[in-house]
């Protein structure tokens, strides 16, 4: 056991990196990172519907093109998000011509 998880401190950058090394050699998965990790982490989160903004914040970025950079949806989730709020957009607009026609 390696002295960090025998004291309980927390895990500093350089060992989280080869503890993440090591990991991906046993696994063979040699493009395996910490990085690659933080790129599942936030889209994770984007596939959760937190917005651009509320990812960014997390991830500690400034920019928003940095964020976008991280997040990899595929064509077929961005398809499905795009149907999902068509109907929610269809259904009020149905529901306001309604309403507006009540009113007459």
């Amino acid at each position: 056991m390696s002295r960090t998880a025998t004291t309980g401190a927390p895990l500093g950058p350089s060992i989280w990196s080869k503890t993440v090394e090591r990991i991906a050699r046993h696994a063979g998965a040699a493009r395996l990172s910490t990085h690659t990790l933080r790129h599942l982490r936030l889209t994770d989160l984007a596939r959760a519907d937190w917005t651009i903004d509320q990812i960014a914040q997390y991830a500690g970025h400034r920019d928003l093109a940095t964020t976008m950079r991280y997040i990899h949806l595929s064509g077929r989730e961005l398809a499905a998000r795009f149907h999902r709020t068509n109907k929610t957009i269809q259904a009020d607009r149905e529901r306001l011509l309604a309403a507006l026609l009540e009113e007459r």
